[in-house]
């Protein structure tokens, strides 16, 4: 299997960039074939140095026969100076507040980092763009498990299977994966989606709870079928299931305020009733998350589907009268 010329590219970048005195391209060609299985050859080393030359300030040094390259460590952008990570971050950045919503000060973030990507000379800015795919930010929060993003990106820029240690929420133990990472995303924590081996199935892991990880020399190739938008447009809140749920909910008129306000953003679908009610539509790919909050409604919700969902209301209903002793 060959590696993407974005792949290959990307850990020279880093390379030069880490390096304080330079590396010479016979340097890059040993440590690029240490990481990636599959040669790759020393004129495309070359090739790969005069083609990110041309987008990013790559300076080279003749020292007795050989040549060394080093990436220059700042940027200019309109006098600010940043150096290859900080123009990563202002990508970053710009996902965040993308997750924000339509704050005002968001909205003026937004428009802040857009202004900056969009001033950098195209090969730069699209460069980035293509590479800030590893990343995308639902909503902030804590960000603990960042100790280990670093691994797993590169992971998913090499193509490479990560043995882990990890420990699911509720289990006694931990227990040993190889993963396939293919993506990963923020939303109050750092997760990775990755085709699990031993579930021999898409599974997402908080990085938080992987107590060890080891980068493998298998590669693996994505599934070409995975599209992370399509795979987490059916969650309610994070979790996300293999299941696919219709849920329709009816809400009289004095919710439907509310419901539009505070809510409507989660829907799929909003449908306006006879005498003032509203219809709810949304699909998931698990019931546990929006049960929660169908049952938080109280009176003020009718389940119209799916019928596993209207089942679970009623058991949770029953289970908390009984509890009171209202049966």
């Amino acid at each position: 299997m060959t590696t993407s010329p974005l792949v290959r590219q990307h850990f020279l970048l880093r390379a030069l960039s880490w390096s304080k005195g330079g590396r010479s391209a016979e340097d890059l060609h040993r440590e690029l074939n240490q990481c990636m299985i599959g040669e790759v050859s020393l004129r495309t080393i070359y090739r790969d140095i005069d083609d990110l030359g041309s987008i990013f300030p790559i300076t080279e040094e003749k020292r007795g026969q050989k040549t060394y390259y080093k990436m220059l460590d700042n940027f200019k952008l309109d006098k600010i100076q940043c150096s290859f990570a900080e123009l990563m971050a202002v990508v970053f950045m710009n996902r965040l507040l993308e997750s924000l919503g339509s704050d005002p000060v968001a909205e003026a973030g937004k428009k802040l980092t857009d202004r900056i990507i969009n001033g950098l000379p195209e090969p730069q800015r699209l460069y980035l763009l293509d590479l800030h795919q590893l990343f995308r930010v639902e909503y902030p929060g804590d960000g603990r498990g960042s100790q280990m993003l670093q691994l797993i990106a590169d992971a998913i820029r090499l193509q490479r299977a990560v043995r882990i240690r990890y420990h699911a929420f509720g289990a006694k133990d931990s227990s040993l994966r190889i993963i396939h990472p293919y993506t990963i995303y923020f939303r109050s924590q750092y997760y990775v989606v990755a085709w699990c081996i031993v579930r021999d199935a898409l599974r997402e892991f908080r990085l938080d709870r992987i107590l060890e990880a080891e980068m493998l020399e298998t590669l693996f190739e994505t599934d070409p079928s995975f599209d992370y938008e399509e795979y987490s447009k059916h969650c309610w809140n994070a979790l996300k299931g293999e299941g696919d749920y219709q849920v329709v909910l009816r809400f009289p008129k004095a919710a439907a305020n509310y419901i539009k306000e505070y809510m409507g953003n989660k829907a799929d679908s909003l449908r306006e009733l006879p005498g003032g009610g509203l219809e709810f539509t949304k699909r998931v790919g698990l019931l546990e998350e929006i049960l929660a909050w169908v049952l938080s409604m109280g009176a003020e919700v009718d389940v119209v589907a799916p019928p596993e969902l209207a089942a679970l209301v009623r058991d949770n209903i029953r289970e908390q009268a009984e509890k009171l002793g209202l049966l």
